[in-house]
């Protein structure tokens, strides 16, 4: 036997001969053998490799019938007259936003005008009743909400800033199955603040994946996250380029091994050659003297933005919310079958806790964390940088500082902040600000002195309450998710249609894709919902699903019915006539733009169902 190049034995194809080159070593028989000179070493043999080919052919075929299938369906819909289309739209940004000096607080202005109306709303669609209301008695939505629907409308039809915007939002996504890179390692948590955060760890080498049923011999019903086993490791990487105990290698029950068990989801029930899976589990050797790493503050930060998205993390909140108990340990099942238990994910960890985390280039501390091997990542480009710079939220500016003269030094007062009239007609407010008010958000540095910069609003709106008692239904809400701006497809603009290609790193959906090379995606717009009825859906929307009985986020809510009445006081002080115009219009567009059967605004919650859909009426 000898090594040879590919062109010696006629593989002369520069493409050819690279893909023999990743096959592997190729052996040179002397003397031909039935007319074949030679055969590529692999594991398993030639049986291996012709074993590996067909379950590469039979996943090929899945994924094309799978394909054909889901066209087949779509088609089917689209026939059917059931096209799915998503309940919201995007109302495209205004070209500027003009901003001018507010009328100021300190008196009333020559030709401003001051009074107030009364609004009538009356819903063509069911509402959900707010918080504590009681059937049979009156209704009452609270000001602030009403002020909050109606403020977000008139931001859209006056062309005022996106006055609630986190401009350092970024979306996080779950990672693509793929081998971890060599600098990641288990690890178990040494030191941790009081709020959760790992200060050290002790680095785990080697790490070692164990089948479930032999953790389950040595440890039984209590196998859990944190449990220690023993056992002799292996000395050869699998094709997976990790190392794997051969099935027979017997697990003991204590030793210098820490067990990490994650959620099963990743992990497919069947292989492509329809044999059973196999759950395997991280197992990674720690003792007194294993390494012990600093964890980088960027890795904490990194992962909480990470975790946000987490499905467990988002419904622990909603659970807190509701006052509802969350378990910190949650089973583990596979192929219905539970293995043991984990931790569940918080986004904090304890003294003890097993996590992945990722070497530095030094190798002695930590620049990573990961709760999984498939674990989650964040996106790239903040939303601040993908909406016009021109709408970004009105920061009330301090007066502007004559040619020459000295600015206040930081922390000090300056006329803005005593509040004089002459200063406050120097701010420049866009038209939504000018009425309602705006507020100064921006963090400042813990050194710096505290102040507060802040337009107050001429606008105020009472409670809304019904005239008379309200009869509320009582229904079980199907779980009521956030809003995901993560998905790019619908939520970023993008005109190419054409297939992603082949091999691309990051799916288009997501923030920082190829097609945000250039400059990121713009956002397409303001958010709106449809109207819709689900009174008349065959299968309401808003109800919750059998099978979501179990669901932490179900909740039981009262229903106010179609034709329920609310009315509420409006106030206003020291506003032009254009200004309260482009109010009362706020109030009731359908009469100024025409469109009375699709315009209407949405009051309470559950606007994704079309749920409170107002026919408002004023009354000066």
């Amino acid at each position: 036997m000898g090594e040879v190049r590919p062109e010696a034995v006629g593989l002369t194809d520069p493409d050819l001969a690279a893909q023999v080159e990743r096959i592997g070593s190729f052996l040179l028989f002397e003397r031909p053998i039935g007319g074949v000179v030679g055969c590529w070493e692999c594991e398993g043999g030639l049986s291996g490799w012709l074993e590996r080919m067909r379950a590469r052919r039979v996943e090929a075929a899945a994924r094309k019938a799978a394909r054909q299938a889901a066209v087949e369906a779509r088609q089917a819909r689209e026939e059917a007259g059931r096209r799915f289309i998503n309940p919201y739209t995007f109302v495209p940004f205004p070209e500027a936003v003009v901003r001018e000096p507010p009328a100021g607080h300190h008196l009333l202005a020559a030709g401003r005008l001051g009074g107030m109306f009364r609004v009538r709303f009356e819903f063509a669609s069911p509402m959900q009743a707010p918080e504590g209301a009681v059937s049979g008695q009156h209704l009452r939505l609270p000001g602030a909400s009403v002020k909050g629907a109606v403020r977000s409308l008139h931001e859209t039809l006056a062309g005022g800033c996106l006055r609630v915007l986190d401009e350092e939002f970024v979306p996080s996504y779950r990672d693509v199955a793929a081998a971890l890179a060599a600098r990641w390692t288990l690890a178990v948590v040494e030191e941790v603040t009081g709020d959760g955060q790992p200060l050290t760890v002790r680095l785990c080498d080697p790490v070692v994946w164990v089948r479930a049923g032999q953790l389950r011999q040595a440890w039984g019903g209590q196998l859990a996250t944190g449990c220690r086993v023993s056992f002799d490791p292996p000395k050869q990487l699998t094709s997976l380029q990790r190392y794997e105990l051969p099935e027979d290698e017997p697990v003991e029950r204590g030793g210098d091994w820490v067990v990490l068990l994650t959620d099963a989801g990743a992990r497919r029930p069947q292989t492509t050659l329809k044999k059973p899976g196999s759950y395997f589990a991280a197992c990674g050797r720690v003792g007194d003297d294993s390494a012990v790493g600093e964890v980088a503050e960027s890795a904490w930060r990194e992962f909480r933005r990470a975790v946000a998205g987490a499905r467990e993390v988002t419904q622990r909140r909603a659970s807190a919310r509701t006052g509802e108990a969350t378990a910190d340990w949650v089973p583990v099942e596979f192929r219905g079958q539970q293995i043991g238990r984990r931790k569940a994910v918080t986004g904090f960890f304890d003294r003890g806790d097993v996590l992945w985390v990722r070497r530095d280039g030094s190798g002695t501390g930590v620049d990573g964390l990961r709760m999984a091997a498939i674990w989650r990542h964040v996106g790239a480009g903040p939303l601040g940088a993908r909406v016009p710079a021109h709408l970004l939220a009105c920061p009330p500016q301090p007066p502007a500082v004559p040619s020459g003269a000295a600015r206040p030094e930081r922390g000090q007062p300056d006329e803005f902040e005593r509040g004089h009239g002459e200063a406050e007609q120097e701010l420049l407010l866009c038209p939504s600000c000018r009425l309602f008010g705006a507020a100064d958000t921006v963090s400042r540095e813990a050194s710096e002195t505290a102040r507060q910069r802040a337009y107050a609003g001429h606008v105020r709106i009472g409670d809304a309450v019904s005239p008379g008692p309200v009869e509320l239904a009582v229904f079980s809400r199907a779980p009521l998710g956030a809003p995901r701006p993560g998905a790019g497809q619908f939520y970023l603009g993008y005109d190419d249609t054409a297939a992603a290609s082949t091999g691309t790193a990051l799916p288009t959906r997501e923030w920082g894709a190829q097609p945000d090379a250039g400059a990121p995606r713009p956002v397409r717009g303001r958010k709106f919902y449809w109207h819709a009825d689900p009174t008349v859906q065959d299968v309401p929307r808003h109800a919750a699903r059998d099978h979501q009985a179990s669901s932490r986020m179900r909740v039981e809510r009262h229903l106010a019915p179609a034709g329920t009445v609310l009315e509420c006081e409006v106030s206003f002080d020291n506003l032009s006539e254009a200004e309260l115009g482009g109010l009362l219009a706020t109030f009731q567009p359908e009469d100024v733009l025409g469109r009375a059967d699709r315009l209407r605004l949405h009051l309470g919650g559950g606007s994704r169902w079309g749920w409170a859909a107002a026919v408002r009426r004023c009354r000066s």
